[in-house]
């Protein structure tokens, strides 16, 4: 039974990734790129809110109105109520990722995208806006992440279904650039709200927040569903239409991305009344489900999270002046890694870019480490760990995030990228939380006090990260995954 289904894995997976299109073939016209760019936004909701959440709790009036006075009669938030603000948004987003797999099923991926932001998006973040206390305030926060989560975990295939497989790293780049993009417009705007004296201080950022899913619902209307998805279900007029229209009119391309779709998805129909989600745990499907999921896992543990979603509060709480304006540079290095690393990744490999990176991310963090425990006593080494964040954040947008929302749409075989793509999102939340519940027990005046002292922890997951990506991550040069990686070849 188990060769049978690596027959049919090896067969579905080759005429899949190594039948090549005609490359001599015109693709890109502004039809690809407003559906991409539309796409690619909807991840810039999560950017927003990873990226502003730092500043917002470190806003005097924001903790005055839904806290008080902290730690020693400061105007900071105690780690159990950091935890309330940031970790427990993120169990949403571990429920919605469960959620995407039906939706996307019976809607589509445009009609994915309609009800999360409708339903979810849109009145989790007017709740937040208008929050009277905390408890509401978590409450939206919540209801916005299960959202966010769906969003998260149709975007990327949408994207890699949208474009040639050749061009798919950077097409899911769009994505991770958009993200990046919205994440630096976030930081900008709260520090400049953080120089007004009311409460516009901290509602500025929230109600920017909550317009963006307006906005991107909008604009939604305007994509056009995924002919992937479309031939999937058998409305094969569609999905030629749909591709045409993506394609320019080209219907030579046309013929050929969907013959060699056609054949790859052959063996879908045929699996689809005996599909059951944990198929993706098979012996023959194991190895590809835990390898497309492992980087997203550990792109949390890392220090990216201390980087980014604690940037601000780690920098207050190390003396470095300013802290507002370096964790806009920090967002804006990550930006600028977002739109380098795709083409990067499509170029020279995802092991040739993702391995180098790791090991320096490793060195990054043991000299943040080092430096934190020296004392952080003067200005040049408060500057110093300003520094190894800024370029920690470049180094991490390149080998991290350019690379973990491909690998689940290139790695499976192409009837399990639903489910892995959601297997990959739910157990990367699920890391998220634990790390994002840790890090105030770790670093908070009021609980372990080490500051940041624990890039030293994180350094020892990078260590962790390096030997599985030696031993895993494949393709040192190639573009596809090639089938006989997975046969043990």
């Amino acid at each position: 039974m188990d060769t049978k289904q690596n027959e049919e894995s090896s067969h579905e997976e080759v005429i899949d990734h190594t039948q090549a299109l005609p490359t001599d073939q015109k693709w890109w016209n502004w039809r690809v790129l407003m559906n991409l760019t539309i796409v690619g936004f909807a991840l810039g909701l999560y950017g927003y809110d990873n990226a502003f959440t730092s500043p917002l709790v470190s806003l005097p009036l924001f903790v005055n109105k839904y806290q008080g006075l902290g730690f020693d009669g400061l105007p900071v938030f105690t780690a159990r109520n950091l935890d309330l603000v940031i970790t427990v948004p993120i169990v949403g987003a571990a429920l919605g990722a469960f959620s995407a797999i039906p939706i996307q099923n019976y809607l589509g991926r445009k009609g994915g995208f309609l009800v999360a932001y409708a339903t979810m998006c849109i009145p989790g973040s007017i709740l937040q806006l208008f929050a009277p206390n905390l408890g509401a305030l978590v409450v939206g926060r919540f209801w916005n992440y299960f959202g966010i989560s769906i969003l998260t975990n149709i975007a990327p295939i949408y994207l890699s279904e949208l474009v040639p497989a050749n061009v798919r790293a950077r097409a899911v780049g769009f994505a991770i650039a958009g993200s990046g993009a919205v994440s630096v417009i976030a930081t900008v705007v709260v520090w400049g709200s953080a120089k007004i004296l009311d409460r516009r201080q901290y509602i500025i950022p929230l109600a920017i927040q909550a317009a963006l899913p307006v906005l991107l619902l909008a604009l939604s209307f305007l994509l056009m569903e995924s002919p992937i998805w479309l031939l999937g279900k058998g409305r094969t007029d569609e999905a030629k239409a749909s591709l045409t229209a993506l394609r320019g009119g080209n219907s030579f391309l046309v013929e050929a991305e969907l013959s060699i779709a056609t054949v790859a998805l052959r063996s879908t129909s045929e699996k689809k009344t005996a599909f059951k989600f944990w198929e993706i745990l098979n012996l023959a499907n194991l190895e590809r489900t835990m390898s497309s999921a492992a980087l997203l896992c550990l792109s949390q543990v890392g220090g990216q999270i201390l980087v980014g979603t604690y940037s601000t509060v780690i920098l207050v709480h190390s003396g470095v002046s300013d802290p507002f304006k370096i964790t806009i540079i920090i967002f804006l290095m990550q930006f600028v890694g977002t739109l380098l690393g795709p083409f990067l990744l499509d170029r020279f490999g995802r092991r040739t870019v993702a391995l180098p990176g790791y090991v320096l991310l490793f060195l990054l963090d043991l000299a943040a480490g080092i430096i934190a425990c020296v004392g952080l006593k003067t200005r040049p080494e408060q500057l110093a760990l300003a520094a190894l964040c800024i370029i920690f954040a470049f180094v991490n947008s390149i080998s991290f995030q350019s690379i973990i929302y491909v690998l689940p749409t290139e790695i499976p075989t192409a009837h399990l990228r639903e489910p892995s793509m959601t297997w990959t999102l739910f157990w990367s939340y699920v890391t998220a939380i634990i790390t994002t519940f840790a890090i105030p027990q770790l670093t908070s005046a009021d609980a372990g006090n080490l500051g940041a002292k624990a890039f030293l922890v994180f350094g020892g997951f990078m260590l962790i990260t390096i030997v599985w990506s030696y031993f895993y991550l494949y393709v040192p040069f190639a573009v596809f995954i090639p089938e006989f990686v997975f046969q043990g070849k």
